[in-house]
């Protein structure tokens, strides 16, 4: 497309769901959307890891290396369930897992958007502000980000919980996961209207919205920064 997106499509975090994978391509290519973000771990779960990345590269995904791709080229932590093994990979997915930078940056219609795994080149780092039921992780490396000024936007996964983190300066979006045990799902995001989409699958992968919410108008509560963190946040469901 020519000029900056205005309407992205998301995915989180794969784990090799090519199933999924495909039905949300799909659904994200025939709305047409500017451009499509994926948060990576597209390896190591039941599905096939040469398919997934087949999928993605087919469909020109913009995609970052999850902490799973760091693991699987290095032959490393393969004790984790359905770890897929190195030699699993054939050689264009090799290439492809090889070749995903940590980080990549978006201009978008409504400004830059970072697009990472965990936080920046953290890929094990998760953010919340703490709830009755998880205590808060903060993280120096978001605050950096927030004090820069230079991003509107961070989209990440690695937590599996997708969710929409408000600061003054920077919006935070969690692509959560296509795992098929963790509420899997994915998003849209429509700067032109200022809104995020919730998307889901039914049991024959139909896509379907599961909820919507506003970029602006709304009474999430609104951080600094991740040092103002005191647990008093209450998850909201984007699931159906």
């Amino acid at each position: 497309m020519s000029g900056a997106p205005v309407r992205l499509g998301i995915i989180g975090d794969v784990h090799a769901e090519c199933a999924r994978l495909e039905a949300a391509l799909d659904h994200l290519v025939g709305r047409g959307v500017d451009a499509i973000l994926c948060t990576g771990d597209v390896a190591d779960g039941k599905g096939c890891v040469n398919r997934c990345c087949a999928l993605l590269q087919q469909a020109g995904v913009l995609c970052v290396a999850g902490n799973h791709e760091r693991w699987i080229l290095e032959d490393r932590v393969r004790h984790i369930e359905d770890a897929h093994d190195r030699e699993d990979l054939d050689e264009a997915a090799r290439a492809f897992l090889d070749g995903l930078p940590v980080m990549r940056e978006v201009e978008t219609a409504r400004g830059t958007l970072l697009l990472c795994h965990g936080i920046a080149e953290k890929d094990h780092r998760k953010v919340w502000p703490g709830s009755a039921r998880m205590p808060p992780e903060r993280s120096r490396e978001l605050d950096a980000l927030i004090d820069d000024g230079r991003h509107a936007f961070l989209v990440n996964g690695h937590l599996h919980y997708r969710m929409i983190l408000d600061f003054e300066q920077l919006t935070l979006i969690n692509a959560g996961t296509l795992k098929r045990t963790h509420r899997p799902g994915f998003l849209e995001l429509d700067l032109d209207a200022g809104e995020v989409a919730f998307l889901g699958f039914d049991d024959a992968l139909a896509v379907h919205e599961q909820d919507r919410h506003a970029l602006d108008e709304h009474d999430r509560r609104v951080f600094r920064d991740t040092r103002c963190f005191d647990g008093d946040w209450t998850p909201f469901p984007l699931y159906g």
